[in-house]
């Protein structure tokens, strides 16, 4: 079995519901229907395009993590003050 991104799997239902949503919509513009499932159809088409996009999204930030032993984020001192001759109240 070759390994498929989400998009890749997802396609061929956005496919169909693309059609579906075509042909909905086309009873809909002829009055063979009142428009209830051609705007469920989309709403169906709108959600699983906004899923695929951020699990995308996710899994690009879980790439970019820093490399350090702790997982967390490298706080750098704030040496701006010090250098200014301002003292620092501790």
């Amino acid at each position: 079995m070759q390994l498929k991104t989400l998009r890749q799997s997802l396609s061929p239902a956005l496919t169909e519901l693309t059609n579906a949503a075509d042909y909905w919509s086309e009873m809909t513009m002829r009055g063979k229907s009142s428009g209830n499932h051609y705007i469920k159809i989309i709403k169906q088409i709108e959600e699983l395009k906004t899923y695929i996009i951020e699990s995308e999204r996710n899994d690009d930030e879980e790439l970019r993590l820093p490399s350090r032993t702790n997982g967390r984020l490298h706080k750098a001192k704030n040496e701006t003050l010090e250098d200014s001759g301002v003292e620092l109240f501790g």
